[in-house]
This record gives structure tokens, sequence and C-alpha cells, in this order.
């Protein structure tokens, strides 16, 4: 892959469908019908005559329902970040205004508020959300992909795949009517964060992924409450806390407007911060924080609080195999999961999707393994894993100082856009445009950027030369 990763960052994230769709399979099977496995369905229903998702129980979710089984973090907060929504648009259009008809709320970026260490951030029009339940959105994604004429569901425990040469040829899984074996073109893994994918490969004497995790051990609480209708303020709110605040051990907290006129909120905790599970102390803990949440929890708690404890982050290096079975894929958490506090993770699925389209777009060899496809989904998970894991592993003390000079200069130029991101409205969307899952990382190392964020910070023309200079975009 010649281009750079910012070039296919921002090709895979177009806003527009692709019309070239050739097809290329008779019956492909994903395995997995969550958000990752339904995206991965619908992709594949533009290139196979018959697609079927095998998923270990049937039914979904609704508004205001019970999470679906197998989705343990599904009563949680969620927010589909910008990156998310352009991609769901791409894929369903119309999707968010379905979600909006149904309850959904998609504020306007004016009444999105964000707060690092207690200060309040500038502003932007970039803050384009999709405020909802996952059962609701899961919903909605499962509706629209079930809609389409070729493709359906099975209901089943997938137990292993079936290898002919150097190319998985089936899917075995149990049944109620006992095991079955289906002869299979194509095959996306998308059973989420527990995937046994590492198993299979093995048994078919393949290597298993190196896995790279980074202990977090956030562990977070969510509360729902019904909502005013006189309220005029944020309807959705992030707070978070640097790895050098007072407050570091308490990871952070999110306030949605939902549907169903309720608030969700969260809290969320490091390791030994005490976290708060009775209603009392939950709401005590608000009203320490910006006026939106302590406006949510003035209003009656609907149900109980639930918490949930994510105890590391996980990347599973397929890209780095050398040796991996044809017609096989690997999506969403089965990959790499991340922690939940940074709003990555679904974003970073949603694009795995478009990574699967220009794989088959691209008049690939399905007689060899799919490294092209690992190539494009490494660009969006490296992303992924910069944004969400920075923080972390500044608090881990797992980071030295910068040594060589271009690690000091672009330690320099984080500082300084990180710094002015607080106050200066165009290195702020810039900034949201990377957590937002829009834009590579590496866009934020741009000179004209950097020198921008240098100068809202005071820093003399002459300085930043010095310290960044002309050389400073490499990455």
């Amino acid at each position: 892959m010649s281009a750079s990763p910012i070039a296919v960052f921002q090709r895979l994230s177009a806003p527009r469908a692709p019309t070239e769709t050739p097809v290329l399979f008779g019956t492909v099977h994903v395995l997995g019908a969550g958000i990752g496995g339904l995206l991965a369905a619908r992709i594949l229903s533009d290139h196979a005559e018959r697609v079927v998702a095998i998923e270990p129980e049937g039914g979904e979710g609704g508004i205001g329902g019970a999470p679906r089984p197998g989705v343990p973090q599904g009563s949680q907060l969620h927010t589909v970040m910008p990156g998310g929504v352009r991609q769901l648009e791409r894929w369903y259009p119309g999707v968010t205004a379905q979600a909006e008809a149904r309850g959904a709320v998609l504020p306007d970026p004016n009444r999105s508020a964000s707060y690092l260490d207690g200060v309040e951030q500038v502003s932007t029009p970039n803050v384009n959300l999709l405020l909802c339940g996952r059962p609701l959105l899961e919903t909605l994604i499962r509706e629209r992909t079930l809609r389409l004429p070729n493709v359906q569901t099975a209901v089943g425990r997938v137990s292993g795949l079936v290898y002919e040469g150097e190319r998985v040829a089936a899917v075995r899984y149990s049944t109620s009517a006992g095991e079955s074996v289906q002869a299979s073109d194509f095959v996306v893994d998308a059973t989420g964060r527990g995937s046994r994918i590492a198993d299979w490969l093995e048994a078919g004497d393949y290597p298993r992924p190196r896995l790279e995790r980074l202990d977090v051990d956030v562990r977070y609480v969510t509360g729902h409450f019904q909502r005013s209708p006189d309220w005029t303020g944020p309807l959705s709110g992030i707070a978070r806390f640097s790895p050098q605040a007072a407050s570091a051990r308490f990871a952070g907290a999110a306030v949605n407007a939902v549907e169903g006129r309720r608030w969700a909120v969260m809290l969320a905790s490091y390791g030994d911060d005490p976290q708060v599970l009775d209603a009392e102390g939950f709401q005590a803990r608000c009203e320490a924080l910006p006026p939106v949440y302590q406006e949510a929890v003035r209003g009656r708690l609907v149900g109980g609080l639930v918490p949930f404890r994510h105890p590391d982050n996980r990347w599973r290096h397929f890209e780095a195999l050398d040796r991996f079975p044809a017609r096989l894929v690997v999506m969403g958490d089965a990959v790499a999961s991340f922690n939940p506090v940074y709003g990555q993770g679904m974003s970073s699925a949603m694009l795995h999707a478009s990574c699967l389209s220009e794989y088959l777009r691209g008049e690939p060899d399905l007689d060899t393994s799919a490294r092209h496809f690992f190539e494009l989904q490494r660009v969006v998970v490296a992303a992924a894993w910069q944004t969400s894991t920075a923080a972390d592993t500044a608090r881990l003390g797992l980071v030295g100082p910068p040594s060589s000079p271009e690690q000091q200069r672009t330690a320099w130029a984080m500082r300084h856009i990180m710094a002015a991101a607080i106050h200066d409205s165009e290195v702020a969307a810039a900034f949201r445009d990377v957590t937002f899952m829009l834009s590579h990382p590496a866009t934020l190392l741009a000179p004209d950027l950097v020198r921008r964020a240098a100068r809202a910070n005071g820093v003399p023309d002459a300085e930043y030369d010095r310290a960044y200079g002309p050389v400073g975009n490499q990455m």
C-alpha cells in the first residue's frame, strides 16, 4: 500500500457509497450479527448472491429495550461520533433521520459541551453526534440490513472453520437440530472481543495473531434519568481529566439526551478509584461536575445503575501474519477494542466496513489471503489506537521522554495542539476531526496548523521555527 495513511484514511471515510460493486460470490457467511456483523453483511450484499449472518440468539433490541444477548455493555451510554454517523449514512442513507423519528437526538453543535480538567473547550461546527441507546441503534441497522433481499440470518453457535488447501471453504456451527456445516465462498468473523478466531486458525495449522494489550482497568456505570422538556442547555457533554489532574483516577463522565425523553449519564473510574454504585453517591459525584450533569440527575432514576468493567485495550495483529487463509477477514472488536471513555470503538468498526468495500472493489485475488484488506484496516485501527491510548499510556507512566529529534518535534507540536484546542476554534475543529474518526492523527502535524496552535498559545514564530520548523510534517 503506497498511499500515505492520511490519504488512505481520507478515502475510507468518504461520505458517498460506491456505485461499481462487482458480484464476486455465491453464498457468503458473516459470523455475528452485532453492529460490525450487520455492516459486513451490508457490504457483502453488494458482492454476493446470498449473505447469511450467523448469530447465537435470534431477536433484536428495541427502543428502551434490553440489550442484545452477548453485549454486556449494551446498557451503557453510547455516542455515535461524526465519523460513525458519516459511515452510517454512507451505507444506510437516511438512517439518522429514522433514528431521530424514533426519539434519538442529533443536537446542534452548540448544544454539545466538552470539558478538560473542568475547563470548557470552544465549540466547533463539526460536533455532529447521534445520541441514542445501543438497542435502538442496533435495531435500526438490523432492520435496514435484513431488508436487503439477499441477506438473511441463521441461529447457531459457530464452532470452527473448514479449510480446503489454503482457503476457508465452510463454516461449522451448532443449532438446536445438531451440527451444521455450510459451504461458503467468503467468511467474515465479527464475533466481537471474545472471538475464538485464534483457536480456529490454530486448528487449521495457521499461526495465531500477536495480541497487543494495554491494561487500563476502567470501570464505568450508567444511569438513566427522566429529562425535563424545559432544559435549554447542552444535550451532550463529555468531561475528561488529564493524567496530571488531581482527579486523574476519575476517568471522566459523559451525558447524553436519548430517546424516551431520558438522560443517559456515565461515570468512569480507573483502578482503585471507588466505583459509585448507589444513586445518592452517583448524584453527588455529578453535582461536582458541570451544570449539564447536575441537570441530568435531577430527574427520576429510571431503572437501576448498571456497572461494567473494561480491563484492557486489545489489538490482534492480523496484518502482521505471514500466513493466513484466503477468503477470510476479521472485523470489529474481534480485531481491536478500545477504552470506551474515548468513544472510538463503534466508529472504528464502521470504518472496517469501508475497508471491506474497498478491498472487494479492487479486483482482489481471492485465492490468496486478504492482505490488502488487513493493510487498510491497520490504518483505521492504528488511528483509533493512537487516539484512545495516548492519555492512558501517559497515566500509566509507559511513555518516556522523546529521544530522537523527530519525536521531540512531534511532542512539541502535540503539546501545543492540545493546549490550543481548548480555546482556538480552528485548532479545536482539527483536533476533533481526529478524535471523531473523520481525519487521520497525522493531519495534526501539518506545519500551518502547528504554527497556528503555537501562535494561539503565545509562542513567538522564532521559537516555532527552532522547535518544529519546515521539516516538521514527516508523518
